[in-house]
């Protein structure tokens, strides 16, 4: 039983003394357990969720909270491991320390834990982790997810990539040795084999999650001399992948290819190749075009910069999306009392659309969010240290998301060249 449930029955007991006082329990904080990476390679991507997090928050209870109640959050460290991220919810669930939560950096997290915020009956929100099995394969009451899934992410890339060079003909893939890596070249391959049925794989490449040495996987990689390498490594691993990658010239005669690289172009900066065809797992960006004119997505990325000293990269994002989405939903469909947070968290979450500083996105019946997808090429810039996005398109979410009901594998069998004309890419 969590606190607010724990008030909730104590308020009962004493309903004759509390009315007419109206929200006695305003005051009591909520208290939102995040799990994110904040430790080991995975924190070049947990730390700056975990810093969008704690600056939103401070901006939402200096503005009074939510529904007047102060949102206090606890972080778990995913580095530590699934089975203990597991026992510690366990204990603070059953201590009635958290009242809901923003899960799952890792696809492992959120495949293990879900199941497990379930049988709590706590309502949650997976934030970043993009496995497209979370709802495939179950059945949630109490579970969203703001952040993409895998296949908008890569289908969008393999178009993106076509359309910008028809002529690839031989691809190689060199990703991580669990759910997310598989099924992130598993959508792209077969994206791209569907849009043009004459390419060809030359090389499919799991590495383990950690790997500090790429020498094998870049010497094969360099003899094949495929048109494009696809990557979906992340955090430290894409970081020492590339730059072993960029020493070796790999990039001179591969094309590196990314549905999350976004992430890596600060921390490697002119070791990032020129001409990779990068995306964001999303449609925000710092320098995205829609937003750029946006006040609120000026002052989100000041103060952030102000405090990490990096512009916001897509953790980030999908961090705000969460917490954004859990503020306007409470807002939208609470009544302040211990004892409808549930009931308000799942009004508040259906059918939710947001359209602020961190993008749009939509939450489907299916408690999916939906939203189009910026990709672009990586280009020097006098302005910045690091390259940046030219060319930059989004893809609309329809075109690219397996609709409700039907599993990415039926759905990507009816992916086919006539896609490719529904796109264009700026110029």
């Amino acid at each position: 039983m969590t606190h607010f449930a724990l008030k909730a029955a104590v308020a009962a007991l004493a309903l004759p003394l509390t009315l007419g006082l109206g929200s006695a329990q305003a005051n009591e904080p909520l208290r939102v357990g995040v799990t994110t990476f904040l430790s080991g390679p995975g924190a070049v991507f947990g730390v700056p969720a975990k810093d969008a997090a704690d600056l939103l928050v401070a901006e939402i209870n200096a503005k009074g909270g939510i529904k007047g109640a102060p949102v206090e959050l606890i972080y778990l460290d995913e580095a530590k491991g699934i089975d203990d991220v597991v026992a510690q919810y366990k204990q603070l669930a059953t201590a009635g320390k958290v009242d809901l939560m923003i899960a799952g950096l890792s696809s492992s997290t959120c495949l293990a834990l879900a199941p497990v915020i379930e049988d709590f009956e706590m309502p949650a929100i997976l934030w970043d982790c993009g496995t497209h099995r979370i709802f495939e394969e179950n059945d949630f009451d109490y579970i969203y997810r703001t952040g993409d899934l895998t296949p908008p992410n890569n289908v969008s890339i393999a178009l993106y990539t076509l359309k910008h060079n028809p002529e690839i003909k031989t691809i190689a893939g060199i990703n991580p040795d669990y759910a997310f890596g598989r099924d992130n070249w598993e959508s792209f391959r077969t994206a791209m084999q569907a849009l043009d049925p004459d390419i060809k794989v030359v090389a499919e490449l799991f590495p383990k999650l950690g790997a500090s040495d790429y020498s094998s996987e870049i010497s094969r990689l360099s003899a094949l001399r495929p048109d494009v390498v696809f990557t979906t490594l992340w955090g430290g691993d894409m970081n020492t992948f590339i730059k072993q990658a960029s020493s070796r010239s790999l990039f001179n005669n591969s094309t590196l290819v990314s549905s999350n690289g976004e992430s890596a172009l600060q921390e490697l900066g002119d070791a990032f190749p020129e001409g990779a065809i990068i995306g964001a797992r999303g449609d925000s960006w710092f320098l995205g075009p829609r937003t750029a004119h946006n006040p609120e997505h000026t002052k989100f990325v000041e103060d952030f910069k102000a405090k990490t000293g990096h512009y916001p990269i897509f953790p980030a994002y999908h961090m705000a999306q969460s917490v954004t989405a859990l503020q306007q939903a409470l807002e939208k469909g609470w009544d302040g009392t211990p004892e409808n947070l549930t009931k308000g968290f799942l009004a508040g979450m259906d059918g939710l659309a947001l359209d602020n500083f961190t993008g749009q996105l939509t939450i489907r019946p299916d408690h999916q969010a939906i939203e189009d997808q910026i990709i672009g090429v990586t280009v020097k810039s006098p302005d910045y240290s690091f390259p940046i996005l030219k060319q930059m398109t989004y893809i609309p979410a329809e075109l690219i998301t397996p609709p409700v009901g039907t599993t990415t594998a039926e759905w990507a069998k009816t992916l086919s060249p006539k896609l490719l004309d529904q796109v264009t890419i700026a110029q």
